[in-house]
Parts: structure tokens; C-alpha cells; sequence
């Protein structure tokens, strides 16, 4: 299982990576509209709605990755405060309740997905995209998401009814001070 979560983990990189490029993509054809605007005045390229788009597929493409490095944000008052042996159960609870709520979220953003392709929805501009097309996308980042959260909450109650806690705590706990100093630099603290 180890395995798999490491393949999730960098799977979950390049879909950041996608979806930075999205956003790096979505920047360049703004700034063609910007001079397009300034020395033809005309809009080209229709940048604002895609780079609305490209700002929803890389936000769900990016959280996955954010989950994966342990960079979700957590109320850690009652965390620290508990004994070290805790720590684990509670991490695996987090990630259950991350799971609950992105594969709620799955649904629910499925239905919309599934009732613009039935409907046959379009952009309401002079592109007429489709909306089946960057929703589908979006989509697919938040069934990754689903997913990865319902792995990583599968791979901690393993690993803390295995007897193995400290596993379960170092993939689903919150990194420590230095641990987030290292992941910044690059360089390993001593």
C-alpha cells in the first residue's frame, strides 16, 4: 500500500504542475488581451473566461497535491495538547473527514457536470464552450481529491490498528516546525 500511496503522491504533483501551467497559460493570454486591447482595441482571446477556468481546474487539481505534502490547514489547539499516542487517531479522523466532505462535494459537483452535458450549456460568449469540457476537468481534480482523501484515511486506520501509529502519523500528521522549514528550503535540518 505503500506503493500506491507514493504513486498517488506524485501523480497528485503533476496534476499541480498541470494546473500551475494552466494558470501560467491563462496569464500569458491575458496579457495578449491587455496589449490587443491597448493597440487594436479588440479582445482576442476571451482571457477572462478562460482564465476562470484554468483558476477552478488548478485549484482542484492543486488540493490533492496540497493533502498529499500535508499542507491543509489544521486547529491544532487540542491536537498539541494531547499525549503523542493520540496524535495518530486523530490525524486518520482528519482524513476521514476530508474524505466525507470532498466526495460530497464530488457529488454534488458531478450532478452539476452531468446536468450541463445533458442540457448541452455553453459559455455565454463568443466562445461557446461547451461548459461540459473545463467543468469535466475540474471534475476530475475533485474525483482525485475523493479519492486520495479516502485513501490516505484507509492507509491511517491501517497502519494505527496494525500497530503501527508512527507510520500512520508521519504520512497524516501535521508537519512540524522543522519539517516545514526543510520542505521550504530544500535543505535538511540538523
Amino acid at each position: 500500500m505503500t506503493a500506491l500511496i507514493q504513486w498517488c503522491s506524485n501523480a497528485s504533483r503533476w496534476l499541480a504542475w498541470l494546473g500551475g501551467a494552466g494558470l501560467l497559460l491563462s496569464a500569458g493570454l491575458i496579457s495578449l488581451d491587455v496589449v490587443f486591447r491597448a493597440v487594436w482595441k479588440i479582445t482576442y482571446f476571451e482571457s477572462f473566461e478562460l482564465s476562470t477556468y484554468a483558476f477552478a481546474i488548478a485549484v482542484a487539481m492543486g488540493m490533492s497535491y496540497a493533502m498529499v505534502s500535508r499542507a491543509h490547514i489544521r486547529i491544532e489547539v487540542l491536537y498539541s495538547a494531547l499525549p503523542a499516542r493520540w496524535r495518530p487517531w486523530l490525524d486518520v479522523w482528519a482524513y476521514v473527514g476530508l474524505s466525507i466532505v470532498s466526495v460530497a462535494l464530488l457529488y454534488w459537483c458531478a450532478q452539476t457536470v452531468i446536468g450541463n452535458w445533458q442540457s448541452g450549456a455553453r459559455s455565454n460568449s463568443s466562445l461557446a464552450l461547451p461548459l461540459v469540457w473545463p467543468q469535466g476537468l475540474w471534475l476530475l481534480g475533485l474525483a482525485w481529491l475523493a479519492l486520495l482523501a479516502t485513501l490516505y484515511a484507509i492507509y491511517g486506520l491501517v497502519q494505527c490498528l496494525t500497530g503501527h501509529p508512527e507510520n500512520a502519523h508521519a504520512k497524516l500528521g501535521v508537519a512540524s516546525l522543522e519539517e516545514e522549514i526543510e520542505a521550504g528550503t530544500g535543505k535538511e535540518l540538523r
